[in-house]
C-alpha cells in the first residue's frame, strides 16, 4: 500500500449537492474525513506490521523476501506484457484480413496463425461490403424483354415523329 492519501470525488452533478442541503453537505464531508483517516490509519498499521515482521528477520531473510516479491512483480509484468502482444497481433491480423473494429476483438487463437485462421473463417461469414464501381442493376428499371422499348429508342422515336 502506498503512504499517498485517497482522493475522493466531488460531486459533479449540481442537483445532487442541492439536493443534500448544508446539512447533508457537511455530513458528506465528515464521512470523507473519517474515510480518509481510516485509509491512512490502516496504512501506517501495515507499515509498522512490516517493520515488526523485519526486525525478527536476518539479513539474509530479508534478501529473500524482497527476491520472491521482486519475482512476483516480474511474472505479473510478463503476463500483462504477453496480453499485450496477443491484443496487438490480434489488432495486427484483424486489420490485415479487413475485419471490421468490432469483430476484432473477438477473434481467438494464442499465436498469429491461430488467429489468422480465425480471421479468415470469420471473414468468410461476412457479407461482401465491397464498393463496386457502379451501382447495382435495378431490374425493375429498363426493358426487360417484353416488347418495351428503352428510353432512348422512345426518345428517337419522339423525334422522328416530331421531324415529319
Amino acid at each position: 500500500m502506498s503512504d499517498t492519501e485517497p482522493t475522493t470525488p466531488e460531486p459533479t452533478a449540481p442537483s445532487d449537492s442541492d439536493a443534500l442541503g448544508d446539512a447533508g453537505k457537511a455530513a458528506l464531508q465528515a464521512e470523507r474525513k473519517r474515510a480518509n483517516d481510516a485509509v491512512r490509519a490502516l496504512n501506517a498499521a501495515t507499515a509498522r506490521l512490516k517493520e515488526i515482521e523485519d526486525a525478527g528477520k536476518s539479513e539474509l531473510e530479508k534478501a529473500q523476501a524482497r527476491a520472491a516479491a521482486l519475482e512476483a512483480a516480474q511474472q505479473q509484468a510478463a503476463q500483462e506484457i504477453a496480453a499485450r502482444d496477443l491484443a496487438l497481433t490480434r489488432f495486427k491480423v484483424g486489420t490485415a484480413e479487413g475485419l471490421p473494429p468490432n469483430l476484432i476483438e473477438r477473434l481467438q487463437g494464442t499465436d498469429e496463425e491461430s488467429l489468422k485462421a480465425d480471421a479468415q473463417s470469420l471473414k468468410a461469414l461476412l457479407p461482401d461490403s465491397t464498393p463496386s464501381p457502379f451501382p447495382k442493376a435495378d431490374p425493375s428499371q429498363g426493358a426487360a424483354g417484353d416488347g418495351k422499348q428503352s428510353t432512348a429508342q422512345q426518345f428517337a422515336a419522339f423525334a422522328e415523329a416530331a421531324l415529319k
